[in-house]
This record gives structure tokens, C-alpha cells and sequence, in this order.
């Protein structure tokens, strides 16, 4: 099956206290905000198109995820959507030629044509250098069709699996960008990744000054190679910042790899994920509110 690569660009959210979200988010992550009408909260790492929208509401709920392509990736895209009779919706976040579709599990997926992010590397007095927004894991009650909606339509390419629960996609040299857990429907957590471990003790440094900690980490995970590190943001969301994710440089050569051993494929070294971690999620949105 054809190769589409395509880049992961903004994620959304709703959140019970905007204030308190946005200020967590500029803080940690280094984000600006680029747009702001009271309800609504555009935020954007320094020379990146806004990265992560934050919606006022009265719970807590992941909102959707956006991806840039190419006009000829979109153009197969949509013709695999139509071929499969997936519903097709307008997109709402990205312009000019893009689409709404909805993952098994709720997830409203938007895919548009552009380019991905510039990696930002603009220095900061304290906190990470975030270089982007990195990748989101979702849960699902069902993770294979969810897998199977992301490769056979939108050309995601399977990296590895835990069993037949967990699965890690990519759809660029990036291990991942997309992975799913078996679940309640919602998303696990979102990460965003700095350039090497120096930058997560940053991140550690502004937590403590915070008086937070990481429910997680640092460690690093077997699946991926990644240095990892996670924290509860504002809404009660999971948020990973990590670093050294492993890059797939060669569609032929890599070999899927399906792990069978919990503990090696969550930690290579590091403590061990608190009771419940897996179980976390944050609910999607309703697809009849998302529109």
C-alpha cells in the first residue's frame, strides 16, 4: 500500500478552567498565545502555527486532532474515506482544502494540506526548549479497528504492538504520532517533545517550583526508545514531555515488533507506571458537539 506521510500540527481541548490551562501551558511548554476571545485560546510555540487550542467548558474532553499532507496524500485520503463510505464532514479548524472524519473510538480527525512545523529552538530563562508537538495516545474500547481506521485510510504504518492491546503508528519517521490502548474511549495523554534529556530536568526544576510532580518518570519506554517523563496538566489530563523518540529511517528495513513482556515495553529503565496509569483517560467529545 502506498506510503502517505503526513505531519501532526494542532491538537484541541476543552477544560473547565481556561485560565488556569492557558497558564500552565505557556509555563511548561513555552507556548504563546496567538489568539484569545475569552472562550476560546489559541496557543503556538515561538515561529509555529498554533500547536494547541483550549476551549472553555464545563468538563474536561479532548476536542480533536489536525494533520498537514500533501494535496496528492489528501486526494488518496479522501478517496479511501469514500471508497470505505466513511463520513465525510467539513473541517472546522484547518482552511482551505481539508476534512472532518471521526476515528472509531469519537476521535474528530481533521486532515488539510500544508506543511508541517518548523521545529522551534528559541531559548528560554527557565522550563524546556518544546521543539513541537509530538504525538497523542488515545484509548479505544476497540484499539484494532482503531488501528485499522489510521492505516487503511489515512496510510499509517504499523511500528509495534503489545500483544493485540496496544498499538504504536506513524506516519512519518517519528515511531509514532498516533497510538491506542485498550480503554474507555477518550485519549490517554498528549506529548510534546524537547531535544534531549537536559531538557526534561528543566521540566522537572519548573514542576517542583510549581509544587507538582511527575506521576511518571523520567524513564524510557522499550517501544519507541524514547526518554519519557508525565504530569497531570491543569484539566486532569495526562501530558508527556519527552525526547529521543526512536526515527524509522527506512520504510523496508523496519521490522514490526510485537512485545509480549508489560514491564520491558513500558520501561526500559525507570520506576514503574503507578496503579491505574493505564487505565487514565480523558473523554472525547461528542462528535455532535465537536462539529
Amino acid at each position: 500500500m502506498t506510503v502517505l506521510d503526513h505531519h501532526l500540527i494542532r491538537a484541541g481541548f476543552r477544560v473547565p478552567d481556561l485560565e488556569r490551562s492557558v497558564e500552565h501551558a505557556r509555563e511548561i511548554l513555552g507556548v504563546n498565545v496567538a489568539s484569545d476571545d475569552g472562550r476560546r485560546v489559541s496557543l503556538a510555540l515561538p515561529g509555529q502555527e498554533p500547536c494547541l487550542i483550549l476551549h472553555a467548558a464545563d468538563t474536561a474532553e479532548f476536542d480533536f486532532m489536525a494533520l498537514h499532507t500533501t494535496a496528492d496524500n489528501l486526494a488518496e485520503v479522501r478517496r479511501r474515506l469514500a471508497a470505505a463510505g466513511v463520513e465525510i464532514d467539513s473541517a472546522v479548524e484547518l482552511h482551505g482544502d481539508a476534512l472532518r472524519v471521526h476515528a472509531p473510538n469519537g476521535v474528530a480527525v481533521e486532515i488539510g494540506v500544508g506543511e508541517g512545523h518548523a521545529r522551534n529552538a528559541a531559548e528560554r530563562d527557565s522550563g524546556p526548549v518544546i521543539g513541537s508537538l509530538d504525538h497523542l495516545s488515545f484509548a479505544a474500547q476497540d484499539p484494532g479497528a482503531f488501528r485499522d481506521f489510521f492505516v487503511d485510510l489515512f496510510g499509517f504504518r504499523l511500528s509495534d504492538s503489545f500483544l493485540d492491546q496496544r498499538h504504536w503508528l506513524r506516519c512519518s519517521p517519528n515511531h509514532h504520532t498516533v497510538a491506542v490502548f485498550a480503554g474507555s474511549n477518550g485519549i490517554h495523554h498528549y506529548a510534546f517533545e524537547t531535544s534531549d534529556v537536559r531538557g526534561l530536568a528543566r521540566l522537572g526544576d519548573v514542576l517542583a517550583a510549581r509544587g507538582q510532580n511527575f506521576v511518571w518518570g523520567p524513564g524510557r519506554h522499550g517501544i519507541g526508545g524514547n526518554i519519557f517523563t508525565y504530569h497531570l496538566d491543569p484539566a486532569g489530563s495526562i501530558l508527556e514531555v519527552t525526547s529521543d523518540m526512536l526515527q524509522v529511517e527506512s520504510e523496508e528495513e523496519w521490522e514490526i515488533e510485537v512485545w509480549s513482556d508489560a514491564e520491558k515495553s513500558g520501561v526500559l529503565w525507570g520506576p514503574l507506571p503507578p496503579a491505574g496509569f493505564r487505565d487514565m483517560s480523558t473523554p472525547v467529545i461528542a462528535a455532535t458537539e465537536s462539529a
